[in-house]
């Protein structure tokens, strides 16, 4: 398995480009969206997602790892498997799919070819319960990684799944500059609360 691969493109088609790396060819299939950044000869970091079912072994890579973050969480929804996954993120950037989810924008998320209404609601609601707690603003984004980071270390102290949501539920994230500053907020706004 990998989590991620560095090295030169060879050559790049419309869905998936070949990288060297110390004379083997991978083939990492990307979203669309980034075919204009890639460039024939450059160095390139793609975050791989490892896609394996039965006979099938795909590499797919992003530029950033958030991608790869929303990309795994498209990919928990059912009905919702890994071609329509990463043509939403074809279509649009990690800020434009938050913003889509904080407005409940599901006309906007139907211009994904093959999504229809029904499914871009369920993309909505699943998604919507995963990033409750991400404002989104123009200039910068809470990372999901973050999210993920302050659950995890906030179980780790002891705290259960209900508190930390009733928690986040009532904190504004994007005042927190780092994961270091989030821990402490949320543990002064807990024991506040207790």
């Amino acid at each position: 398995m990998f989590e991620y691969l560095y090295g030169t493109v060879e050559y790049k088609k419309m869905d998936y480009i070949a990288i060297d790396i110390n004379g083997v060819g991978y083939k990492i299939y990307f979203p669309l969206r980034e075919y204009e950044k890639i460039e024939v000869g450059n160095k390139y970091k793609f975050y791989i997602y490892n896609y394996i079912k039965e006979d099938n072994y795909k590499l797919i890579g992003f530029l950033e790892e958030k991608d790869r973050k929303i990309y795994e969480q498209l990919l928990k929804i059912d009905g919702i498997g890994p071609s329509l996954s990463l043509a939403v993120l074809s279509n649009f950037s990690y800020n434009k799919i938050i913003e889509i989810i904080s407005k409940n924008d599901y006309t906007t998320l139907r211009q994904v070819p093959k999504l229809g209404e029904k499914k871009a609601q369920i993309i909505i609601l699943n998604l919507k319960s995963k990033l409750k707690n991400l404002t989104y603003t123009e200039e910068e984004t809470i990372s999901m990684d973050m999210l993920e980071d302050l659950v995890l270390a906030l179980e780790g102290l002891g705290y259960s799944k209900k508190e930390i949501d009733k928690t986040l539920s009532k904190v504004d994230l994007s005042v927190f500059s780092s994961l270091e500053d989030a821990i402490k907020g949320i543990l002064k706004n807990m024991r506040i609360g207790e």
